[in-house]
């Protein structure tokens, strides 16, 4: 007996959620998700719930349904980490402290102008193109016409020369 005959929306949620447990298992895999299972379930039972709730059997299979309902609330769910961990860069340990205990943020003589001028150009435009226009790693590949791993090695070099840059100024 397939899982197509087994289902049907007059079925118990509970009962249904537990037959449907090897399709998430299924699309997990096919969204290669290796890592915050607990997450991602916790997503896919809401979709299963908003699939059965909604389920209108002459419009086709319950299991098809959530199928398709499961595999878009995760595509979707995958899509917005993505695109928040293209936005914000988390701050290293190091750099956090840094900028606590020299207390950046109050250093006079505008810094940033000293700091772009000792800067190359293609420097500065990662900087600025990563910064202040908000463009992703992909983004500024395409503009310089480099690898995404060369932009990321580049920005990590260069911070690492602005923090240089910023305790000479200091001092």
């Amino acid at each position: 007996m397939s899982i197509q005959q087994k289902l049907s929306p007059e079925q118990p949620f509970e009962e249904v959620l537990e037959l449907v447990q090897p399709m998430i298992t299924s699309i997990f895999l096919k969204c290669h998700i290796y890592k915050d299972f607990e997450y991602y379930r916790h997503i896919a039972s809401i979709a299963v719930w908003e699939a059965w709730r909604k389920a209108d059997t002459s419009k086709g299979q319950l299991s098809s349904y959530i199928y398709t309902t499961v595999k878009g609330e995760i595509i979707k769910e995958l899509s917005k980490e993505r695109k928040f961990e293209e936005m914000f860069t988390p701050m290293d340990d190091e750099t956090m402290n840094y900028v606590r205990d020299h207390n950046i943020s109050q250093i006079h003589s505008c810094p940033i102008e000293y700091i772009l001028s000792q800067l190359k150009i293609d420097e500065r435009k990662i900087l600025l193109l990563y910064y202040v226009e908000g463009y992703s790693y992909s983004e500024i590949a395409k503009e310089l016409c480099i690898s995404v791993d060369a932009v990321k090695k580049r920005r990590t070099r260069i911070m690492t020369k602005v923090r240089e840059l910023l305790s000479t100024k200091e001092e």
